[in-house]
């Protein structure tokens, strides 16, 4: 087996800036416009297609990249460092930039809710709220994360039960079978587009499709030759992706209303009455055709060492913790211009990728924020000291 999977590095850094494209083409989508902080009165509607398709596929290609990298870790460095390593790497970081978070961004809301012409209606009802639900925000996948890690870790104590599992979860009738059906299932009672698990009290639907597609990606480290087997059949799961995503913004309900974003923000209550079964299955299909698209997609043509690429990686777990705040720093000044909503979005994720990739390099990269959040980086100077003739 190969020393490093390059195109799991790449891979796990594209589906982390693609949270950023996520959260700042919210903004500017007419269907969100109840329902994010730094909503524009300039939207169209592309960018409602862009926020709901790239939804449909990040957040889970990178909990498969996760359990492949468990996998890795557990493989190359045993059981007891794979815990120590994910509790400073993943723990750490959230009970770090949790409170943190929160606290600028209830600043922000402040400032929003005073600078902004047409203050958005999130904040009106996020400053209402009298006894507001903890919420996890874009951290919440740190928090699933480690909960998953623990898991593999007391799972990985015996190793008959995790070999035995991981050979299931990857046999192809689990894939195409069981596990639509466990993800439907679990998703069956929850609002579409499905909402990310922000209450940190654990939800049976996150574990029934982030909890499974995590122990799929270990299992993809052990069986690897699944996923060239899998190129075989890439045509066919596009045209399917193609499908299943154009009957999904075909079957989409109408974008929630204020008052049902209030009761959602009051009691953290995301279910719905009645289930419309059709549409929960197209969308588990088209999250789990999309996902495999992407993942297949890596493999084929990221599978290789590039030091931008790898350096993007590095970067990405950086610039997605600090990327919200940002983003409405840009944005809600924009949303007093008159500029169109194509124009706002460029400039607010140039921006914050820019701030990003600036604060990674010459604030983090070689600090001990740094070693927190990616290990130990050679510093430029001792790079070449290492590589001068001794």
């Amino acid at each position: 087996m190969q020393q490093r999977f390059h195109y799991i590095d790449n891979l796990r850094g594209l589906a982390l800036l693609l949270g950023v494209v996520f959260h700042a083409a919210l903004a500017y989508g007419p269907y969100f416009h109840n329902m994010w902080l730094s909503v524009d009165t300039n939207k169209h509607v592309l960018f409602d297609y862009l926020a709901m398709w790239t939804h449909l596929f990040r957040m889970p290609l990178f909990f498969v990249i996760a359990g492949f990298c468990a996998a890795i870790l557990v493989t190359k460095r045993g059981n007891g460092h794979f815990i120590r390593n994910r509790s400073k790497r993943v723990l750490l970081p959230f009970v770090i930039f949790l409170p943190l978070t929160l606290l600028v961004l209830f600043q922000l809301m402040v400032w929003g809710a005073e600078f902004s012409d047409h203050p958005p209606p999130l904040v009106n009802l996020l400053m209402a709220v009298k006894e507001p639900q903890i919420n996890t925000m874009h951290l919440w996948f740190l928090w699933y994360l480690m909960q998953f890690c623990a898991l593999f870790w007391l799972l990985n104590k015996n190793q008959r039960l995790i070999s035995k599992l991981l050979e299931v979860v990857v046999k192809p009738v689990f894939i195409v079978v069981a596990l639509p059906v466990v993800i439907s299932a679990g998703m069956a009672h929850l609002v579409v587009p499905f909402p990310a698990p922000h209450t940190l009290q654990p939800q049976l639907w996150a574990y029934c499709t982030y909890g499974l597609l995590f122990m799929l990606g270990a299992s993809l480290y052990h069986h690897h030759n699944i996923v060239l087997a899998a190129l075989r059949y890439f045509k066919p799961l596009v045209l399917v992706a193609c499908l299943t995503v154009g009957a999904y913004f075909y079957l989409l309900p109408e974008a929630p209303s204020l008052e049902q974003v209030r009761i959602a923000v009051n009691t953290g209550e995301t279910r719905v009455a009645h289930i419309n079964l059709l549409l929960v299955v197209v969308q588990t299909l088209a999250i789990l055709s999309c996902t495999a698209v992407a993942y297949l997609a890596g493999y084929r043509w990221l599978n290789q060492y590039n030091e931008y690429s790898r350096y993007i990686s590095d970067a990405s777990y950086w610039i997605y913790l600090m990327h919200i705040p940002v983003l409405m720093c840009v944005q809600i000044p924009l949303s007093n211009t008159l500029l169109p909503a194509f124009a706002k979005f460029t400039i607010s994720l140039s921006t914050t990728l820019l701030v990003g990739f600036i604060s990674y390099h010459f604030g983090v990269r070689y600090t001990v924020l740094g070693m927190l959040l990616n290990g130990t980086k050679a510093t430029p100077m001792q790079s070449k000291a290492m590589d001068s003739p001794r």
